[in-house]
């Protein structure tokens, strides 16, 4: 029991199931648009860089306030694991970077500049100084927006999608990345508290915000039935995407303020692996 639990800490707090939730999104759209998959290296590069990014997000910084959250706190229990991962996908995003089209690097670049702002950068000629994500409802927006261009612009960017597909996607995975990303803020209610961030769980309470979560889930489940007549898409890929939206409704229902780790960081987060299994499914074997 003790090595599974081991396992499991590593599997979560190192960061690399995330860095797989992110890898099967994109696979997710691969599916959507061709029907099969094809690994290249930019699907590599969101893997690593999605890991990479967690991973140094939970480094402190000499003179910083920040909250303790279990993977700070794993981070630094298990320190030079941390750095070794740290080091390991660092080096494996910036090689991949540099096999990505010039398009592609741009994306990446502008995206590495709001990053720094969101996370580690101050932003200039405010007073307090503040970063982005000391705003507490632009922090949602942001996560969404962020999640969206890396998992559809940056992979697609390499092949020919009509522009009206395109935006289909994007805004199917906005939507689902920011209902998930509200429910997050519940757990960290007390520390943003803490620290006088507004996030909508302060405003709403924590019912209002499953609610408003679910609505999102529901609008986009909505949004997916009216676009199939409008896109290329497949009744069983609608349909695939449109269960997973259900199992997350279900999924959110039981999230409180005193809601574990796990069921965060493996049921909420793996809702995304388990929408690519459903469309993989229904793509090769229905």
């Amino acid at each position: 029991m003790i090595v599974l639990r081991k396992l499991k800490n590593i599997i979560l707090y190192s960061n690399f199931f995330i860095g797989l939730c992110a890898l099967a999104l994109v696979l997710t759209n691969q599916l959507t648009v061709a029907g099969e998959i094809h690994f290249n290296h930019t699907y590599w590069f969101v893997f690593f860089s999605t890991m990479f990014t967690y991973s140094f997000l939970k480094f402190r910084r000499t003179g910083e306030v920040v909250n303790d959250t279990s993977h700070r706190t794993w981070a630094q229990e298990n320190l030079q694991l941390s750095k070794n991962i740290l080091v390991i996908t660092l080096v494996a995003t910036v090689s991949f970077f540099f096999m990505l089209n010039r398009h592609q690097q741009i994306i990446v670049g502008v995206l590495a500049v709001v990053t720094l702002f969101y996370g580690f950068v101050d932003i200039p000629f405010l007073k307090p100084i503040r970063k982005l994500r000391d705003f507490g409802l632009l922090k949602t927006f942001f996560v969404a927006l962020v999640w969206s261009v890396t998992t559809v612009v940056v992979p697609l960017s390499s092949t020919f999608v009509e522009t009206d597909m395109l935006v289909f996607l994007l805004l199917r995975r906005f939507l689902f990345v920011m209902a998930l990303t509200i429910v997050f803020e519940i757990k960290d209610l007390k520390s943003d508290e803490e620290y006088n961030l507004k996030t909508i769980p302060m405003r709403l309470g924590i019912s209002n915000t499953k609610l408003l979560s679910q609505g999102i889930l529901f609008l986009l489940l909505l949004i997916n039935c009216v676009q199939y007549f409008f896109f290329d898409v497949s009744l069983m890929n609608m349909l695939a995407v449109n269960l997973s939206l259900l199992v997350s409704i279900f999924c959110i229902q039981p999230v409180d303020e005193e809601t574990g780790d796990w069921w965060y960081y493996f049921v909420l987060d793996g809702v995304m692996i388990l929408q690519f299994v459903f469309v993989y499914v229904v793509t090769k074997y229905l």
